[in-house]
Parts: structure tokens; C-alpha cells; sequence
């Protein structure tokens, strides 16, 4: 009999490993968007980026951090549906080409002494303090977005494509299951965002998401131009909400732009990290 149990607690050992990734496996969630009328949240938001261009047949490298902080009201509930108004609060930039270093910085007056910083302050300043707004269904599906009050709506929506929200799939979702979810885009903007997300863990508290997408555009700002790329990394989501905790996204990008009957091609390597916090 000591025997029997000894084999039987063996098996049971070697089995264990096995089962409890079998459960973990098999766990599963319904992913959506339950928010409160008046509920609050605060992006900040970091685009770290690598950019290699050619001008001329002169090849140059810019280095850009930029790092913005925004306020997302939810304004109304209706039924599945929310909408949810952003204010850009607050945005720095860092650019370091040729051996100089241009920053811009909107909470200090100071940096737009420098006559390139003052450049880049005057499309920057138009931004703080608008509003976008967008409808989003339960299942993030965006049906409207209105950016009438931004004056530089492509870079608004360049800041939120594919970091800041999630599109879940219809009913539970199991540890390992994949599902596609195409990131809707300004109605005027060429940008096309196509995105897998995989449920790679998941708590009582939070789930963890690995994305995998493709960025592609024909044109920016009304100029001509072709851009292909790839996003990678993952996200971080309130199982309760379904609102973003943190994303981190690798990007690596290949463009053309046209201007005046030339080609300039460039890559983009960065990293975009958001963090989102209710008020």
C-alpha cells in the first residue's frame, strides 16, 4: 500500500507542471470597456525614436524623444457606446542632429528662446488645450471621431493609433487565443493601422496582450508619400475597464517622402510607451 501511494504521489509530481499549465491555459476572459459617466484618466505618453533619412545623397540622423501628457474625459454613456473627449495637456521635445540639441518644452517659456524651438512651438501650441473627441463601442470600435478644434489632427491621430486602446474580440477570450482588430483612423487621414493581439496572461486584476502590427500611409499632411512598418510589443489592460494601465510598442518604419519632384527615403526606429492612470 506505501508502495502504491509513493507511485501515485510520483506521478502526481511529475504530472503537476503539466496540469497547472493545462488550467492556465485554458483560463479565459471577456475583454470590454465598462466605463462611468464623468470617469477620468490621464495618458502620458513617450515616442522614443531612431530617424535615418537620405538628402541629397547625404545620409543624416535625427534623434527625437517626445513626451506628451493628456487628460481622456469619459463625457457620456450610452448603452454600449461612450464618448470619450482628450485634451493634450502638456508636450516636450528633444531633437539632436548634427551635434545639437533643440528642445521645446510647453510648460517652459524659456525654451522657446531658441529660434528652432520656437519653430516647432509654433505648430506645438496650436495642440495644447484642444480637444478630440471619438465614440467608442464596449468592444473599442471607433464609429466617430471629431478633431475639428485640433489644427494638426494627423499628428493627433499618429499619437493614438494602436498604444492607447485596445479592440476586443466578441465573448471570452482563452490564454493563447489570437484575434485581428484594425485601428480606425481620422476620416481624412490615409493612415491604415491592422493589429493582432493575443491574450498572453491574465489576473483577476489585469490581462496582458502581445500585439503584433502593420502601419502603412500614402500620404501625410497632404504630402505625398508612401510609409510601411511593423508594431510589436505589448499591453497592459484593467480586466474590470477594460482601459489601457501600459502599453509598450517597438516600431520600425521605412518611408518615402516626395517633395518638389525629389525622393527622400527614411527609417524610424523607436519605442512608444504609454502609462494611463483614472484621476
Amino acid at each position: 500500500m506505501n508502495d502504491y501511494r509513493k507511485i501515485i504521489v510520483t506521478i502526481v509530481i511529475v504530472l503537476l507542471p503539466g496540469l497547472l499549465m493545462n488550467v492556465f491555459a485554458q483560463k479565459s476572459v471577456e475583454l470590454k470597456y465598462d466605463l462611468s459617466q464623468g470617469d477620468k484618466y490621464e495618458y502620458k505618453l513617450e515616442i522614443d525614436q531612431d530617424i535615418v533619412f537620405d538628402a541629397g545623397g547625404q545620409t543624416m540622423a535625427l534623434d527625437q524623444l517626445m513626451n506628451f501628457r493628456m487628460t481622456s474625459n469619459i463625457d457620456e454613456k450610452n448603452g454600449d457606446e461612450y464618448r470619450i473627449s482628450t485634451t493634450v495637456d502638456a508636450i516636450k521635445m528633444t531633437q539632436s542632429i548634427f551635434g545639437m540639441q533643440i528642445t521645446y518644452d510647453s510648460e517652459d517659456p524659456n525654451s522657446m528662446q531658441n529660434p528652432m524651438a520656437a519653430k516647432i512651438g509654433e505648430e506645438m501650441n496650436n495642440i495644447i488645450g484642444s480637444d478630440y473627441t471619438m465614440t467608442m463601442d464596449e468592444r473599442g470600435h471607433v464609429t466617430d471621431v471629431d478633431a475639428s478644434d485640433v489644427s494638426n489632427d494627423e499628428l493627433i491621430n499618429n499619437i493614438s493609433s494602436g498604444s492607447n486602446f485596445a479592440i476586443y474580440k466578441e465573448g471570452s477570450v482563452s490564454v493563447g487565443e489570437t484575434w485581428d482588430g484594425d485601428v480606425t483612423p481620422l476620416d481624412n487621414s490615409d493612415m491604415k493601422v491592422a493589429m493582432k493581439y493575443t491574450l498572453l496572461k491574465v489576473s483577476s486584476k489585469e490581462a496582458l496582450l502581445g500585439l503584433n502590427g502593420t502601419i502603412t500611409a500614402n500620404s501625410i499632411d497632404d504630402q505625398e508619400m508612401k510609409m510601411n512598418g511593423t508594431m510589436t510589443g505589448e499591453m497592459t489592460v484593467d480586466v474590470n475597464t477594460g482601459w489601457l494601465i501600459e502599453s509598450v510598442l517597438n516600431q520600425e518604419i521605412e518611408l518615402d517622402i516626395e517633395q518638389n519632384g525629389q525622393k527622400f527615403p527614411a527609417t524610424i526606429s523607436g519605442t512608444v510607451t504609454t502609462t494611463s492612470e483614472k484621476k
